[in-house]
């Protein structure tokens, strides 16, 4: 099964399919002002690889995008948290990641670096991206 296309607005999941320190649910986000914000060139057909975790009970939505290099993060789709299940961590040089924040702690990141936040609610049981 492929990630779906999720446009503003649109629910990304429901809570219930998010367990906590489990699986991210990944998704493909495109729109302009992202783009322009992360200085990617835009184009129609850039759609961005993202996910969305539930950290504590909490939900966080980000580009599945490396601060360290721009891959993806995963390379089993949707394992992100550590075994410990306290913080992301990039499967290919092994960046560690505060969940609720995206700041990078350790690894080959630049300390202070961040994963690209998406804005998202939740209303009720629905993760909403903004």
């Amino acid at each position: 099964m492929s990630d779906p296309l999720i446009q503003p607005g649109q629910v990304i999941c429901r809570t219930g399919q998010l367990e906590p320190g489990g699986l991210a649910f990944r998704f493909i986000v495109f729109y302009e002002e992202l783009c322009l914000r992360i200085k990617i060139p835009i184009s129609v057909e850039d759609h961005l690889p993202a996910f969305v975790v539930n950290y504590q009970g909490n939900y966080y939505a980000y580009l599945n995008r490396c601060a360290h290099l721009p891959m993806q993060m995963d390379w089993n789709p949707g394992e992100l948290f550590d075994d410990a299940k306290r913080y992301l961590v990039c499967a290919t040089h092994y960046a560690v990641y505060e969940p609720d924040t995206g700041v990078c702690i350790s690894g080959p990141c630049r300390l202070g670096s961040q994963l690209v936040v998406l804005p998202i609610r939740v209303i009720g049981e629905d993760i909403i991206l903004l």
